[in-house]
């Protein structure tokens, strides 16, 4: 039994989880780790165990380390898969370190190319992007859904303190950051936005969404709006979105974790 645990806001990641997740076949559960944290702290008990989060300024997201540090993980192979945009930094380090801490042993760091989606920083992405990025992302899926299967292990470098650095002041300005994020006068109150982040940092209010510093930054409330009608720094409400084209939104719901759905469905 494998069972792959990820956190995704656009769905790069979750793509991933479900491309691997078809390589085992009925072997395979993929497990949502926003629906994880709304349960008492638990253990996860499996042959391998994958995590995977997309890089967030060179880190991991806040809600996954803390995912991590309150599960016990009874598996002897234990993985960790990185998705990024403008590259992972010390994303794999701070995992092993992670572990390290619980007295565990991380076997495998596997890094992922995704098409970036913090479009209020970087912009929108270009369709030859897109497309190079989406080619890249399969092929590296493929690569280490081959390499965890095969139970390979690989050795990560801890020592990144220039990530740990960039991190840290992320983390002290997204408290901050989150004060960007303003509805427009075209939200219907749908409350897409609030299901689908993974934080709980969005609530209904009035039928308007109201964010708070629990955000992560994952650009899921922005880019899944069917109206865009959240603004934040460049995303107008014209302004180009983007999310995984092999994933809908209900797929990455809270209330519908795809643990329910076993690989090959």
């Amino acid at each position: 039994m494998i069972t792959l645990l990820f956190f995704s806001g656009t769905g790069n990641t979750f793509w991933t989880a479900k491309q691997i997740a078809q390589t085992f076949g009925e072997k395979a559960e993929v497990l949502n780790i926003a629906a994880e944290m709304l349960k008492p702290p638990g253990v996860i008990t499996a042959e391998k165990t994958v995590i995977l989060f997309p890089a967030y300024a060179w880190q991991m997201p806040h809600l996954v380390r803390r995912f991590i540090l309150r599960t016990e993980f009874r598996s002897p192979y234990i993985a960790v898969l990185v998705t990024y945009g403008t590259g992972p930094g010390g994303a794999p380090a701070e995992a092993h370190r992670v572990f390290r801490k619980k007295k565990q042993t991380l076997s495998y760091a596997g890094r992922i190319p995704a098409v970036e989606n913090y479009i209020p920083l970087f912009g929108p992405p270009g369709k030859r992007t897109v497309e190079k990025r989406l080619a890249l992302q399969a092929e590296a899926t493929a690569e280490a859904a081959e390499a965890i299967a095969e139970g390979r292990t690989n050795r990560v470098w801890s020592f990144r303190p220039l990530s740990a650095f960039i991190s840290s002041l992320f983390r002290l300005g997204k408290r901050l950051f989150v004060r960007g994020y303003r509805p427009l006068d075209i939200c219907n109150g749908c409350g897409i936005c609030a299901r689908i982040c993974p934080a709980r940092a969005i609530s209904m209010e009035n039928g308007r969404p109201v964010f708070s510093s629990a955000c992560e930054h994952c650009q899921g409330c922005l880019n899944w709006c069917p109206r865009r009608a959240i603004r934040y720094i460049r995303m107008k409400p014209g302004s180009p979105r983007w999310r995984h084209p092999g994933v809908a939104a209900p797929e990455l719901f809270r209330e519908n974790p795809p643990g329910i759905i076993r690989g090959g469905d």
